[in-house]
């Protein structure tokens, strides 16, 4: 297996370049994943821009990738390859604020490959790890605060001995402490990782099996591993989900999503939506649920579509912001999971092309079918709560129309809230991030491609009338919209007034970024 190749900067064949406006073809679209912001590390402005894709297959089954880095003004890229086994998966690609951290699992030779690189395209350490089974060739990356290294969690199972570790290294990856979660029997797993530079904040879940996992919310010190605090997830009466994690100035956690009744963990169906704020030392400062059945119902049914949250409809919380007054507001969007009885024969060309669509389109299985869903993804729904936690108002933001895609293998048996996060992961969601607007006020920037020839921005405030406006993007007409249907599709910060729009085009095999101005 070959190392990653120095970048250089591109502008030769395949990729072009005007002022705001950056094109990158010859993208096998199979394995794109989307474009990522560049995050700073000092001040959480946006720096630029990167993403991956495959660009070729070449022999013995190995496959070539391109990482691609887009400045902020979006006039350049510089792009490094990667070549890997078929049967290798890349999990993550991250950066720190300083380092990226492309890490994929190799199972046919038992091992996890690590590399990093900085901004200059110098890569600074590569290394991989052996291990004694394939099912343990698992591992997924998170960025350490102030670009000071990245967190690795891995499965652990042994006899007698189930869970996972966690190890922080430093960026030429040095292993600066690793601590170790195991049952001896059952599954212990982490949901999510998020940290500042002093302390980082784990959703575990935990059991004897998949119905009955228990989550905790667990915060560590970041510089010793030592464990701060553990807030289970049951409360009593109820189980909450995962979906959003924040940890705040003051060192206090903000958690926001689903919940069910009982003390059980599935993610079929919810009972509702939660709030929950918790002290720095773990102390619950706050904590709402808000009822499907007595809260959210009776909001939706006065609608002009009188839509309820069934056995189908689900919420998924897509953010969690504290604004001005000190009051929390949660940006949801509704979704359906529906069936799919279209033969393979007509939805298969008709994904290839539009490109809306997640998972392996080509699987069959050991009778040569395909499973695959239909996910819709519905309205926005906004929850307001006041400094004491109380809520304040249920907000539904109705859509002209909704945005579908295709599920396929692996993630078509998933449950509906577990199918959402994939969906989310991948950028499909029409909520992209909330910002100031011209006059200083809140608002929500979103991006429509209900229709894939006619992809739309639109921000909406956050105040009481929730004012929508469309977005005039001028850079579009550099796009061939007409030869080519946009796949994927994502709004992003820039800087003050300027958002950065990129486009997937999986017929012509590109990816377009454009800068627009925001108001």
């Amino acid at each position: 297996m070959k190392k990653i190749l120095l970048f250089a900067l591109y502008i030769g064949l395949g990729l072009s370049t005007i002022a705001q406006s950056v094109t990158i073809d010859g993208i096998k679209g199979i394995r794109f994943k989307g474009v990522d912001p560049i995050v700073s590390s000092e001040d959480e402005t946006i720096s630029g821009y990167f993403t991956y894709y495959m660009v070729d297959k070449g022999d013995s089954g190995m496959r070539t990738f391109e990482f691609a880095i887009i400045d902020k003004e979006v006039t350049t890229v510089k792009t490094a390859e990667l070549e890997l086994h078929k049967r290798a998966t890349i999990n993550n690609t991250v950066f720190n604020g300083k380092y990226f951290l492309i890490s994929y699992d190799y199972m046919k030779n038992k091992q996890n490959v690590f590399n990093v690189l900085d901004l200059d395209g110098k890569v600074v350490k590569t290394i991989s790890t052996s291990n004694e089974k394939k099912r343990l060739t698992a591992s997924t990356v998170y960025p350490a605060a102030n670009g000071e290294g990245f967190y690795i969690v891995r499965p652990i199972a042994e006899k007698r001995k189930n869970g996972f570790s966690i190890e922080k290294v430093n960026n030429e990856l040095d292993v600066m402490w690793q601590i170790e979660d195991v049952l001896e029997k059952g599954i212990s797993r982490v949901s999510d990782l998020i940290n500042t530079e002093d302390r980082f904040v784990i959703w575990k879940e935990h059991g004897v099996g998949l119905k009955k996992l228990k989550p905790q919310i667990i915060c560590y010190d970041a510089k010793t591993g030592q464990q701060i605090f553990v807030r289970d997830g049951y409360d009593g009466t109820g189980t909450i989900l995962y979906n959003q994690l924040r940890i705040d100035n003051d060192g206090g956690i903000l958690a926001g999503g689903a919940y069910i009744d009982g003390e059980k963990y599935r993610s079929a169906n919810s009972a509702g939506v939660y709030m929950l704020k918790l002290s720095p030392d773990g102390q619950e400062m706050l904590y709402t649920k808000v009822s499907n059945k007595e809260n959210i119902q009776k909001v939706l049914k006065e609608t002009s579509r009188g839509f309820t949250v069934g056995s189908k409809d689900k919420i998924w919380v897509k953010d969690l912001i504290v604004d001005e007054h000190g009051n929390i507001v949660i940006i949801s969007e509704m979704f359906r999971k529906n069936i799919n009885p279209k033969p393979m024969a007509y939805q298969t060309p008709r994904d290839l092309i539009s490109g809306k669509f997640v998972g392996d389109i080509s699987y069959r299985d050991s009778n040569g079918k395909a499973q695959k869903v239909t996910f819709e993804i519905m309205d926005y729904i906004i929850f307001k709560f006041n400094q004491n936690g109380e809520l304040a108002e249920i907000k539904p933001i109705l859509k002209e129309k909704y945005n579908k895609l295709t599920v396929y293998y692996p993630y078509v048996g998933l449950w509906g809230m577990d199918m959402a996060k994939i969906v989310d992961e991948f950028g499909w969601f029409d909520y992209n991030f909330s910002t100031t607007g011209e006059n200083g006020e809140r608002i929500m920037v979103c991006s429509n491609n209900a229709e894939a020839r006619k992809p739309q921005v639109f921000t909406y405030t956050l105040d009481d009338y929730y004012a929508k406006q469309s977005i005039d993007l001028k850079q579009e007409s550099k796009i061939d919209l007409d030869e080519g249907k946009v796949g994927y599709f994502r709004t992003m910060r820039n800087s003050e007034g300027k958002i950065a729009v990129a486009y997937f085009q999986r017929k012509l095999k590109r990816v377009t970024v454009n800068i627009e101005e925001l108001y």
